[in-house]
């Protein structure tokens, strides 16, 4: 059996060659930045591929949280329900919009959020919070029916941080999905972010953030904003990206079904709810009987396979968010040990992932 470590994650991005000939339309616009005609051009090609009206580009995905929420929480309110389990960004961009967060737990089912522990926690606080942030779970399609509903009967803003879900999404509302375009996601650009929604007047506005407020008038800042915009360059991987995601996603699903046929029914390990069958990811997490987590990461390591807690143990773990509010988070403190992400990447091969599978409970 081969000894040379197998890595947990390899990003891939478009080859120069694929690039230049976006490059060469930038030599002849000598556009780079401002909205130019290849970032616009990656917007509205991002839209229809994830059904979106509207599309506002960000610099990053942290950015297009903090965007939608400084235009959608209630004025005045200061907390933001959010899960625990999250990648660390998320609380980030709930403090940078001017929000405490208000940590809650999740389901150890979907691994997220959920309505029903969404309004039990409305019920345990004294005042109305100023918005519920709603994490997909490493690229799951978020339900948004349930979500929608919970919005029309609490009142209760919602925003979705969907980072890694950009090709699992379909069809897009009026609750901004935020999504990340970084290396390391399933559509990355290297960095990148943007807000999907089919509510105009917050995709204007949101647009407007991202270049320092200039809403209508030229040069006139209308709101307070920054400068969260991605240049021509930037626009220019996105295009030789998308050109290239049909194979990229059958890589992907090539890989997920690998990891699926080898593990069948015989293991204990399992998949999140409807990955390789209704939806792609770039990071593959199994979750293992709790009984399991520390032999399965002792055999892991001694097969040199690289492996990650992504999210690590929730957002109350990190110091700098150790003193905000927070629910109990029974299920989070569970959840997050067994949770453990594998080797996902197209340098991949049967040997490996035999070799990989064979650690697994």
């Amino acid at each position: 059996m081969s000894t040379e470590k197998i890595k947990v994650l390899i990003p891939q991005l478009p080859l120069a060659d694929a690039i230049l000939p976006y490059m060469r339309r930038i030599d002849e616009k000598r556009t780079y930045s401002n909205y130019g005609p290849l970032a616009t051009e990656f917007r509205d090609r991002l839209g229809v591929l994830t059904g979106a009206t509207g599309v506002t580009i960000t610099s990053n995905g942290t950015t297009a949280i903090e965007v939608a929420l400084r235009i959608r929480a209630r004025p005045g309110a200061r907390y933001c329900l959010m899960p625990s389990y999250t990648f660390i960004a998320s609380a980030h961009a709930v403090c940078n919009a001017g929000l405490t967060p208000y940590l809650l737990d999740v389901s150890e089912r979907t691994l997220t959020l959920t309505p029903e522990l969404a309004k039990a926690a409305l019920r345990d606080l004294d005042e109305e919070p100023a918005a519920v942030l709603v994490v997909s779970a490493f690229g799951a399609p978020p339900d948004q029916a349930a979500w929608r509903s919970f919005e029309e009967e609490t009142g209760v803003p919602v925003v979705f941080d969907a980072a890694a879900a950009t090709t699992s999404i379909k069809s897009v509302g009026k609750q901004p999905l935020c999504v990340s375009l970084h290396a390391t996601k399933a559509l990355g650009i290297g960095e990148g972010g943007a807000i999907l929604c089919s509510d105009e007047s917050l995709i204007e506005r949101a647009t407007a953030i991202t270049g320092f407020g200039f809403l209508g008038a030229e040069r006139v800042s209308a709101i307070r904003a920054g400068n969260y915009r991605i240049s021509e360059y930037a626009g220019a991987v996105g295009l030789a990206v998308l050109d290239a995601l049909p194979e990229r996603l059958a890589e992907l699903q090539r890989l997920t079904d690998g990891y699926r046929a080898r593990i069948g029914s015989d293991k204990q390990s399992r998949f999140q709810e409807g990955v390789g069958e209704s939806w792609l990811t770039m990071t593959l997490n199994v979750i293992v009987p709790p009984d399991a987590v520390a032999a399965t990461a002792k055999r892991l390591d001694e097969a040199q396979v690289e492996w990650r807690r992504w999210w690590g143990f929730g957002c109350h773990t990190h110091p700098a968010f150790a003193d905000v509010p927070r629910a109990d988070l029974t299920t989070t403190e569970a959840i997050s040990q067994r949770v453990i992400g594998l080797p996902f990447h197209n340098l991949l091969s049967d040997a490996d992932l035999d070799r990989i599978v064979r650690c697994l409970p």
